[in-house]
């Protein structure tokens, strides 16, 4: 199988901004005054390379189904079109078969007693007037209290899941998969056959960078858990505050590893955008989030490469969010081009990446922005050598991992 493609910065830039355009619902023209930057979507190097970034942020079900980017598509070329439309297909097929096992998994867990919580993709799917195939997912979520962690394994393994083996030095989850679904078949895109498995979690932590607890946010989502029902299935879900942190962190943990996706902020404007247009988000909630060093940033850029599906200046709170995190960061995350440059991905991440100079640098250089949100108003020469020693203390060597997990996206 061949190694997911890398798409060269000076290549990836330029083609992240009109992809990003593309969520607003504008493509630039070929002639004009910007027509010297718009790429040239008919060079065969540059499709291949627009093909890797959308599928790197998992783009191409949101290229066809989005209100905005599909009347862009409209007048893409027919190839690329005919691209997305198969992209689409294969998501739509996979997506089914992971709601089929999150409704199975969720009655399983009901009857067996176990208090569960879905996170992530699995509510975005199942939310209210959601169009579950808007965008993919490479496995199902679930928080469980630690007291029903072995109830909560057991009801997997009854579902005919079984417990991969974890060799990482950190464990933040198990992971379960099911007996023939473990081989991932194609690194081009959704495939329906790709493994699709079960991550059980007792902790929402990213455990990244310079800090081992200020990411934490178990707590919250059970502070603030609602009894519900998903696909008909008895559930807990998260408070929008504590919902909408948790994105919002998740997409900035994968931005310090340059690992960010622009279908996370997607999901932000999804979630923050339609909470403060008229439901119960107030601006003192989000002005109170936990852990805002980590919920601004991605935050912020949301609101910047899509302002059109937020209320005008973004977020109510937003503003008071900024008020409270160290000054370089806001003006990191006001003035930091929406590309690379921002932490978002340009593909490149099969196994022996992380091995590269290159890529140990891409994901441990010490930007002062990653320095503000790990180490907060530190000066930054007390914050570099606490980066230094966190990063030398993780140069040990590592245990053996086991299989790869999904190559093309984590969500």
């Amino acid at each position: 199988m061949p190694r997911p493609y890398r798409v060269p910065r000076a290549l990836a830039d330029p083609l992240l901004l009109e992809i990003g355009g593309w969520l607003e619902g504008v493509i630039r023209p070929a002639t004009g005054p910007d027509a010297g930057t718009v790429p040239d979507l008919d060079d065969p190097r540059i499709a291949h390379a627009l093909r890797r970034l959308i599928v790197v942020h998992g783009l191409a079900p949101a290229l066809v189904r989005d209100r905005n980017a599909s009347a862009v598509g409209l007048r893409l070329p027919d190839d690329l079109r005919a691209w997305l439309a198969i992209e689409d297909e294969h998501n739509r097929r996979r997506i089914e078969r992971l709601l089929g096992e999150l409704g199975a998994a969720l009655q399983a867990f009901a009857a067996a007693g176990v208090a569960i919580m879905p996170l992530k993709g699995a509510i975005l799917a199942t939310r209210p007037g959601a169009d579950p195939f808007r965008r993919p997912m490479a496995d199902l979520d679930f928080l469980a209290r630690p007291g029903d962690l072995e109830a909560a394994r057991a009801t997997l393994v009854a579902l005919g899941y079984r417990r991969r083996p974890d060799r990482t030095r950190r464990p933040t989850h198990d992971t379960f998969e099911r007996p023939g679904n473990e081989a991932v078949v194609s690194v081009d895109g959704e495939h329906p056959d790709n493994p699709r498995r079960i991550e059980l979690h007792t902790e929402v932590r990213r455990h990244l960078w310079g800090w081992v607890d200020d990411d934490d946010l178990t707590d919250h989502l059970w502070a603030e858990a609602v009894e519900a029902t998903v696909l008909g299935e008895p559930a807990f879900l998260p408070s929008d505050r504590a919902f909408t942190a948790h994105l919002a962190i998740h997409a900035t943990s994968d931005l310090l590893v340059g690992r960010g996706r622009l279908i996370q902020w997607l999901d932000l404007a999804e979630v923050a955008g339609d909470v403060v247009a008229g439901q119960d988000l107030a601006a003192e909630d989000l002005a109170r989030a936990p852990h805002p060093r980590l919920v601004l940033p991605a935050l912020r850029l949301a609101v910047r490469r899509l302002p059109g599906r937020f209320p005008p200046g973004g977020p109510a709170g937003l503003d008071r969010l900024e008020a409270v995190v160290p000054d370089r960061l806001a003006r990191w995350a006001n003035r930091v081009p929406l590309d690379t440059h921002a932490g978002l991905g340009a593909g490149g991440s099969a196994p022996g990446d992380a091995s590269t100079m290159g890529e140990r640098w891409a994901r441990w250089a010490p930007y002062p922005w990653r320095l503000a949100v790990a180490h907060g108003d530190s000066p930054l020469a007390v914050a570099a050598l606490r980066h230094a020693r966190h990063v030398l203390g993780m140069a040990r060597r590592r245990p053996a991992c086991g299989p790869p997990t999904h190559p093309t996206t984590r969500r």
